[in-house]
C-alpha cells in the first residue's frame, strides 16, 4: 500500500463521449477544482478533438480513488494509464486543475512524445522531462488554474 504522506503522479488519456461539450466541460472543471482543492490534488487537463490528456498529482489514496471514479465516468472511454508513480515534488504545485483547450495540431505536438497512437505502455515513474514538457506547453494556454 502506498505511503499516505507520499505524493504520486498519474497521467492518462481518454476519448470523450459525445456528451462532452463546452458547457459540460466548464461544469466538470468547476467540480474538479473544488474536489481537488479539498483532496489536495492538482494538475492539468488538455482537451482537443474529443481527446483528454490529464496529469493529476497528490497524496494516496485520494489519487487512486479519484482515478477509479474517472475510469467509471461515462463522459469518456478508452481511459489509458500512461504513467503512475511516486514523485519527489509536484510538477504543477499551484494548479488545482489548469485547463488548456487546444486544437488537434497543438494537442498532438504536446503529446507527441507519448505513445498515443498505438497501445500506450505504462511508464512506472513519470519522468521530470515529461512534466517539464507539459508545463512548458500549457504555460501560456492554461486557464483558471
Amino acid at each position: 500500500m502506498p505511503d499516505s504522506r507520499s505524493i504520486y503522479s498519474l497521467i492518462y488519456r481518454s476519448q470523450a463521449s459525445r456528451a462532452v461539450h463546452e458547457v459540460t466541460l466548464n461544469a466538470l472543471l468547476r467540480k474538479a477544482r473544488q474536489y481537488n482543492q479539498s483532496a489536495r490534488l492538482g494538475g492539468l487537463l488538455l482537451f482537443a478533438n474529443g481527446q483528454f490528456l490529464q496529469v493529476l498529482e497528490g497524496p494516496e489514496p485520494a489519487l487512486s480513488d479519484l482515478y477509479a471514479r474517472i475510469r467509471a465516468d461515462p463522459r469518456h472511454y478508452e481511459v489509458r494509464t500512461l504513467s503512475y508513480g511516486p514523485i519527489t515534488e509536484r510538477a504543477f504545485p499551484d494548479w488545482r486543475m489548469a485547463f488548456a483547450p487546444t486544437n488537434k495540431e497543438l494537442f498532438e505536438k504536446a503529446t507527441g512524445f507519448l505513445p498515443l497512437a498505438a497501445m500506450p505502455g505504462l511508464t512506472a515513474h513519470p519522468t521530470p522531462e515529461l512534466h517539464q514538457q507539459l508545463r512548458d506547453f500549457v504555460q501560456d494556454l492554461a486557464q483558471d488554474q
